[in-house]
């Protein structure tokens, strides 16, 4: 015999429901500018290497999306793009090399790229 659920409850399961339907819309309306951002302003960048020391199978490029974005795209040595990022820095980007990711060293929190990508940085790249 199937329990009853009583009212509360499933007012409550029904607020959960649209609480999540409400933060999944927001992330992909939010994710959806930053795809037409990129898309729109990529066509016109100016591209620079990232000088790579160690001659490691990865290369990177970055371009300036607007005066407060980067876009740094890292490659492998076929040149396929196995990972992007966009950060928002205003000054003269500095990236560093280490074995196992790329630093981008001014940015506070979530600012590497680990060497070899993840699988769900590597379909990020591939999204537009």
């Amino acid at each position: 015999m199937a329990q009853r659920t009583t009212r509360p409850e499933r007012v409550l399961v029904r607020y959960a429901c649209w609480l999540a339907a409400l933060t999944i819309s927001l992330y992909l309306f939010s994710y959806l500018i930053d795809a037409y951002m990129r898309q729109s302003k990529v066509p016109d960048c100016r591209w620079y290497e990232v000088p790579n020391p160690d001659g490691a199978p990865y290369s990177a490029r970055y371009c300036w999306l607007s005066k407060q974005d980067i876009l740094l795209r890292l490659y492998d040595g076929a040149g396929h793009l196995v990972a992007e990022r966009g950060y928002p820095y205003s000054n003269i980007p500095f990236f560093v090399w280490s074995s196992d990711k790329l630093i981008f060293d001014t940015y506070p929190e979530d600012a590497f790229i680990a060497l070899p990508p993840s699988r769900l940085e590597r379909l990020r790249a591939k999204l537009p």
